[in-house]
């Protein structure tokens, strides 16, 4: 096998930790809010969310956006079919997104 060859073969990349430990946190808040939601405690937490203060609400959203979200989605007055399904979506989606991929 000649140089040329023998260097165009890419080299072995792993995750990183920070990305296996975000991801781990995104599917650890989704489990958390799918303990909630069968719990019949997600509705708790969201009036307690959204009696706070706007300022609260605001710096609480900048985090946690996607569980968020999906609070705001599952108590709305929408059909059952259309939360379940876009609280799903919104799972999947963005897990997805936060799946450590080589770089």
């Amino acid at each position: 096998m000649s140089e040329v060859a023998a260097s165009k073969q890419p080299a072995k990349r792993r995750w990183t930790p920070g990305a296996t430990l975000w991801f781990m946190w995104m599917v650890g808040m989704w489990v958390v809010f799918y303990i909630l939601l069968f719990a019949d405690k997600l509705e708790g937490l969201w009036s307690a969310i959204r009696d706070l203060p706007l300022l609260l609400e605001i710096v609480l959203w900048l985090p946690f956006f996607p569980w968020m979200l999906g609070m705001a989605v599952w108590t709305s007055s929408w059909s059952e079919w259309l939360r379940a399904t876009l609280v799903v979506c919104f799972t999947i989606g963005w897990s997805f997104a936060f799946l450590p991929r080589r770089k």
